[in-house]
């Protein structure tokens, strides 16, 4: 699909995923969630992606929340206007990705911390159902998500750990002392220290319906995806050692087709699911919507 004009904001897609819900919020109640977006040398070429992430966060259905972009490349100057949205530059890449993820985790304000990877799409839904689903606990990750690959789009398809769908506590993270210094296995070690640490509350679950599936994770949009080479840690630093076009970027937040359509058409997902299971043991937050109603 083209790319539309950046003077053109007001496509069809746009449009309607950006109409008022008008949802019944007890502000009082909800948290303000951070979501975490790690960026590194994506303009020219790939600077879509980044505001296809942008823009997946603009459309949550979710009145407190926060998106901390944090890229790292030399010589590139990334720009976004808006209250909710804070976009650092440093001028000096980080030694690894889990360092990274801990200097964007030091600028947050949340109670909560969502990590938002800046190739792939979060569907409107998945902040609310997120904290819907954590309670009071301190760690939910579904483990389950739409994969979208040179075929189109997946539900039969094989579920890794997805770290980067779950939600965590503040005080989770403080307790097991961050992510550990490494890259490409920072995930895995991080879900390992949660589940271990005698004072952080995993948040049961039931799986839920795919209609309820709010992460699409793709695969092939980039030849720099860091899942895509091994060893992990020498393919971040290559990724460092690539050309890169200096300049001021200034981010338009759009998405290339209308996501919730697809996964809505999907054979497998229900185009009017109701309301989501109650995943958590601890107790659900008042004044928290369920997902879709």
């Amino acid at each position: 699909m083209k790319r539309p004009n950046r003077g053109h904001r007001t496509s069809p897609v746009r449009s309607q995923l950006c109409a008022p819900r008008n949802r019944d919020w007890a502000m009082s109640e909800v948290p303000l969630v951070s979501c975490i977006c790690l960026t590194y040398n994506r303009p020219p070429a790939h600077e879509w992606l980044v505001e296809e992430a942008l823009k997946s966060f603009l459309v949550q259905d979710y009145p407190r929340k926060e998106l901390i972009i944090l890229s790292d490349c030399p010589g590139q100057f990334l720009s976004f206007q808006s209250p909710d949205v804070l976009v650092v530059n440093v001028n000096r890449r980080f030694h690894s990705l889990g360092e990274k993820l801990n200097a964007a985790v030091g600028l947050a304000r949340g109670d909560f911390i969502a990590l938002w990877d800046d190739d792939d799409i979060s569907l409107p839904w998945r902040i609310p159902l997120s904290i819907q689903a954590i309670g009071d606990a301190d760690y939910y990750n579904p483990s389950q998500y739409w994969f979208i690959d040179s075929e189109g789009l997946h539900i039969d398809h094989a579920m890794g750990l997805a770290h980067h769908c779950s939600i965590l506590s503040r005080r989770a993270f403080d307790f097991v002392g961050g992510y550990p210094h490494s890259s490409g296995a920072q995930d895995l070690e991080m879900d390992r220290r949660l589940r271990e640490h005698p004072d952080v509350q995993i948040a049961t679950r039931e799986p839920l319906d795919p209609a309820h599936w709010y992460y699409i994770y793709r695969w092939g949009v980039s030849a720099v995806h860091l899942s895509g080479r091994l060893p992990h840690d020498e393919w971040y630093e290559q990724i460092g050692e690539f050309p890169i076009r200096p300049g001021t970027y200034h981010l338009n937040p759009w998405w290339r087709e209308d996501y919730v359509a697809k996964v809505r058409s999907a054979p497998g997902a229900r185009s009017d699911p109701g309301p989501p299971t109650r995943v958590s043991s601890a107790t659900p937050r008042e004044g928290i919507s369920q997902w879709p109603a």
